[in-house]
């Protein structure tokens, strides 16, 4: 599903100034990414899909596509930023054959707080969202440490990272209900999981914006691969993009 890349490309889009805690210009931005996302739900190919980037760059206020980020404060090395953004784990019957008789699990909108703290070449950032549309009624959480190497012009940037699915979102996107059992889909209900993701990101500046390639793998908990809707317990994405100002 295109909307899933999408997804992936604007979460991740940090530009290389503010990551080294510089101070941003501010105006509207625009560039383009390609993505390579394997998928763990049964029926479901790895993807690969071109996207054109837009968003906006303020002193508080960043826009990336449907993603929405207000800097609340910022002093030293903290900040604490209120996040909106849309969750894009829905499906319907069309997706796959093995959703079939499946009702559609829709598509939310996710609210709540990032709070960072940079000391020197270190990142440390605690992120919870929860489900302001109730369509999952489901809440994350998601502790993240970053550690910067810099060579001249290029940034090399490992990060772990560690997410909580509270029972609610893992059931309203993982789970089976009784009338949705079919002969190879018996039902199911999931409760709290934990997520697990390795990644790294390459970046530079160039005269005219900047170049990213991120690599990510991600580890599902047990909640999410025992689902009979699943038949893989990891993930890898690529993404490579490039964005500049107007």
């Amino acid at each position: 599903m295109k909307k899933i890349f999408i997804t992936l490309l604007f979460i991740n889009l940090n530009l290389a100034a503010q990551e080294n805690n510089k101070k941003l210009p501010t105006g509207f931005i625009y560039g383009a990414g390609v993505a390579y996302q394997q998928q763990i739900y049964k029926g479901f190919d790895q993807r690969t899909i071109a996207i054109p980037l837009l968003g906006y760059v303020g002193e508080k206020l960043n826009v990336f596509g449907p993603f929405i980020n207000y800097s609340l404060l910022r002093k030293n090395d903290w900040s604490f930023d209120l996040n909106l953004a849309p969750r894009f784990s829905g499906y319907d019957e069309g997706d796959s054959d093995f959703f079939i008789g499946m009702q559609k699990r829709k598509d939310s909108l996710d609210a709540g707080f990032t709070v960072k703290y940079n000391p020197n070449k270190w990142s440390y950032q605690l992120k919870a969202l929860t489900d302001v549309l109730s369509n999952s009624k489901g809440s994350e959480f998601e502790i993240n440490i970053t550690r910067k190497f810099r060579y001249k012009f290029l940034t090399v940037e490992p990060a772990l990272s560690v997410q909580h699915y509270d029972k609610n979102l893992s059931n309203y996107y993982y789970g089976v209900m009784q009338d949705e059992v079919a002969l190879l889909r018996p039902s199911y209900q999931a409760s709290s999981t934990i997520n697990k993701s390795l990644k790294l990101s390459v970046y530079s500046p160039i005269p005219i914006g900047l170049v990213r390639l991120d690599l990510t793998n991600n580890w599902f908990g047990s909640e999410i691969t025992n689902s009979p809707l699943v038949d893989s317990k990891q993930a890898l994405s690529a993404r490579l993009f490039f964005v500049t100002y107007f």
